[in-house]
This record gives C-alpha cells, structure tokens and sequence, in this order.
C-alpha cells in the first residue's frame, strides 16, 4: 500500500483538478489519486501568495513537488527561495511550452533544485508517474514509535471526533492509545478509514482519517501530533539561523514574528540574539523532534522568509 504526497507549486491554478478527485479544501486542497491500492495525494496551497502560511503547510507535508511555471517570473521567486532553503534537492518543473528551459537551468545551478526533472504538462503522464515514484521519497520507515500529524479535523455525527493526517512512524491498530503532543490529552483510535475504506490498521505514510475517542474537535489544532512516542515539547527554542539571503532587515531583541514547525504556525518574541544564534519565546507550546526545521517569517512585510533553522 503506497502513499506519495505531492506538492503543487507555483503555477498551480485549476492544476490539481486534472490530476485528481478533489478532497479536504480549506487554506489547502487535496486531490486524490488512487490505483489499487497506491495512492497519490496533492497538496495546492489554495490561499498562496496572499497567505505565505499555505505554501509552509504544503511543502511540509509533501514529499515531492511539482513546480509548474508557465513563464519565468518574479512571483516565483519566494516559493524557490524556500524549497532551497529548505534544502529539497528532488523534485520537478513542469514547464509551458514558452518557458525557456536553458535559462531556468542556469537560475537554479546554485540552488538545492539544480537536479529537479523537466517535465511537459501532460496531466495523465504526469499522474501516472507520480504514483511510480517509490514510496522512498517519503523517507525511511522508522518503527520506533506511532507519529501522526494531523492537518484537519473536524466532528462527525453518530462516528464523534476526526481527525485528518499522515502517518509519519510506525504502524497504527484499531484501539491504540495516543497522546495528543503538545497537550496532556489522550485518546483511543475508534476506527481507521484509508481513501474511504475501513482498515484495521494503517502503515507508515499511509494518509489517515482517525475516529477518536477521548477528544473532542475544540482540544485539536492542526499541527498537533498523536503519538506514543516521547516528543519535545517547549514555549522557548533557541535557533541558529541561516538568514534570507535576500533580506537586509537586522532581527532585534523585543521584536514579535512568527515561527513554523512542521504544520504548526505560532506567534513568538525574540528574548535573546547573539550573532545568528537566537531565543525565541512562543505564545504557546509546540512539539518537535530534534533535527526538525523552524522558519522564522514575517507574514506582514514585503520579504516574509527571515531565515531558517535546524531544531537542536
């Protein structure tokens, strides 16, 4: 049972339509793909370029992105930005047929994305071989512990509490107890459906919806983790940054912006800075694993990347 998840980036406007069934739309939308008993599911960042927060969501719960670009443009150039800082080194252009492919080469000869695939805009082709892609470009199975992050949730009558999300590590079983990271909380898997079937149990990557007991739709933010596993969790990380190479703005104590971690977006306060080294105090908890990337933004300027750490 393969699961791909795939990014739709730059140029995506009525893309993810061609490629698959349309599924859990909000800030983002999901199309479905499946074959058997592989699937393939698309992330559009539908409120991108207006909310940055759509992009981060996206590129953090895909495992492969297709950048469509129709001409080469300015508009472009803060999704680029991020995919090479965040160091996402496969991955494909799906070009127009006036896109000077020669040209975007020599772009991005010194970016993480100089070894990206050049594609035509075939929607079948392009659908097909995304469910080819081995299941390995979502990284290694790790069984050391159940991880799923979530990304919707909502109340469903007579079924109660459901989350939304992917299966990160291990293998989840009907009546698992998990913990909800960054809370105390608890809850016991009810039922597992994977693209509208009921399972008895879901694998590694495997794109989830989760009946719940012991939680209700008001205790869950999307970003929070279901675990049994033991998860940092803090209101104060201390970064050290690798800033935008394209910003000039001087991060000062005092100041107020904003940190992502993973699907998790929260409002934080510089405490301390020491040359790149910086402390940041959040207005509530976040989980993490160590290893893990935080952005640093400011979603009201002009440039709303600041720069990009490893979680220690």
């Amino acid at each position: 049972m393969k699961s791909i998840g795939v990014g739709l980036l730059g140029d995506f406007k009525d893309t993810g339509k061609n490629l698959g069934k349309k599924g859990t739309s909000s800030d983002i939308t999901l199309y479905n793909y499946k074959q058997g008993e592989d699937s393939v599911f698309f992330i559009e960042p539908t409120k991108y370029p207006e909310k940055i927060q759509s992009l981060i969501y996206t590129i953090n719960m895909m495992d492969y992105p297709l950048v469509f670009i129709e001409e080469i443009k300015g508009e472009l150039a803060e999704t680029l930005l991020l995919l090479d800082m965040m160091g996402i080194k496969e991955g494909s252009f799906v070009v127009g047929e006036y896109v000077d492919t020669e040209q975007l080469k020599v772009i991005l000869s010194n970016t993480s994305m100089k070894n990206f695939q050049i594609r035509e805009k075939d929607y079948i082709k392009l659908r097909e071989d995304m469910l080819s892609l081995p299941q390995e470009v979502a990284g290694k199975v790790n069984n050391d512990f159940k991880k799923v992050i979530i990304d919707h949730f909502f109340t469903v009558r007579s079924v109660g509490t459901v989350i939304l999300g992917r299966v990160k590590k291990g293998t989840l079983r009907i009546h698992d107890n998990l913990k909800l990271y960054p809370t105390e909380k608890k809850a016991m898997i009810r039922s597992i459906q994977i693209n509208d079937k009921n399972y008895q149990e879901a694998p590694t990557f495997s794109r989830v919806g989760l009946a719940l007991k012991g939680l209700s739709s008001e205790d869950i933010e999307r970003g929070m983790i279901l675990s049994d596993g033991d998860l940092e969790v803090s209101k104060e990380i201390t970064l050290n940054m690798v800033w935008n190479p394209y910003s000039n703005r001087e991060i000062k104590v005092g100041e107020n912006y904003q940190v992502a971690i993973g699907l998790q977006i929260v409002s934080c306060n510089v405490v301390e800075k020491n040359g790149d080294d910086i402390k940041l105090k959040l207005i509530k908890p976040v989980v993490y694993e160590k290893g893990e990337k935080a952005i640093l933004l400011d979603g009201s300027a002009k440039i709303r990347i600041l720069g990009i750490s490893e979680l220690l």
